[in-house]
């Protein structure tokens, strides 16, 4: 019985040859398309993060306030539930670093140290977007003590806002590609059913189970699922080859293992959906011939 499966499975992918390309090549592009969906996510979760991290804010002090002010300063900080860590920088380690940055002393030139205390201030990442950033700017401004609040955010807001456009357009054309995939995979089947009606018949009226009948169509989407994979497969690790000749640094790292068992699955996944939706009105009735 399994040889007569895979028999009939084989008869019916190469009866309607460009069909059977037509559905492998709709299905290759949606699998690559949501596979790079996956990624797509992983990686612009790691830019979203790495970037988040780098935003840091500069509280810059007034020279009027006392030490029992700056306590007051860092209480406030501590209480904030957008800040994530802050840390000093007195006047005299801010004019150590502006030396070191420009090699001239300028105590030299200078009588008194110009430069201000300030807290660097670092947010958690979850607390910035583009709508949160303002209000907790608006907070520290008003913070006693605080003459001056720097920043430099909207070059970083703007790619975050870039990527998840991004992601979405993606999932957008991943969503119509699969579904496509499935219609053409489920078409391909009804057409077969159909032009087969009088074997069908033939095989109900000697007692054939309805499964006899439904397996071979199961085969024929998922092999075809599974072709596209491979495809799938073949055209990444061409991609991968070729880019890792010409880039030196990696800008993502690949589990080869995940990446293998989400292309494979899906391959499968799309070919037996449509299979399965196609079967869904096959029973044991006899059906009637269309002249």
């Amino acid at each position: 019985m399994f040889l007569y499966y895979l028999k009939e499975t084989f008869n019916s992918l190469f009866s309607s040859k460009l069909g059977s390309l037509l559905i492998i090549s709709t299905t290759t592009i949606a699998i690559i398309f949501v596979t790079l969906s996956v990624g797509l996510v992983v990686f612009s979760n790691n830019i979203n993060k790495k970037l988040k991290d780098n935003i840091k804010i500069s509280l810059f002090v007034s020279d009027t306030i006392s030490t029992s002010d700056y306590k007051d300063i860092e209480s406030e900080l501590a209480e904030n539930e957008y800040i994530d860590n802050f840390k000093l920088i007195s006047k005299e380690q801010a004019l150590k670093d502006m030396q070191r940055k420009t090699g001239k002393d300028f105590l030299s030139v200078l009588e008194a140290n110009p430069l201000p205390a300030s807290y660097v201030v670092k947010l958690f990442p979850d607390s910035v977007s583009s709508f949160s950033i303002e209000p907790i700017i608006k907070t520290l401004e008003n913070t006693y003590g605080i003459d001056d609040v720097v920043y430099d955010y909207t070059l970083t807001l703007k790619i975050l806002n870039y990527i998840n456009s991004s992601k979405k357009i993606i999932y957008g054309v991943s969503i119509f590609l699969m579904l496509l995939s499935i219609y053409l995979v489920y078409s391909n089947n009804r057409l077969l059913l159909s032009s087969r009606l009088n074997q069908y018949n033939t095989m109900k009226l000697v007692g054939a189970k309805l499964r006899t009948i439904k397996i071979p169509i199961y085969l024929n989407g998922i092999i075809m699922g599974f072709i596209a994979s491979v495809i799938c497969l073949a055209i990444f690790y061409i991609l991968f080859t070729f880019t890792s000749k010409i880039y030196a640094i990696k800008l993502f790292e690949v589990n080869i293992n995940y990446l293998l068992i989400l292309i494979i699955s899906l391959g499968v996944i799309l070919g037996f959906l449509g299979s399965y939706l196609a079967t869904l009105n096959v029973s044991l009735r006899i059906s009637k011939l269309k002249v």
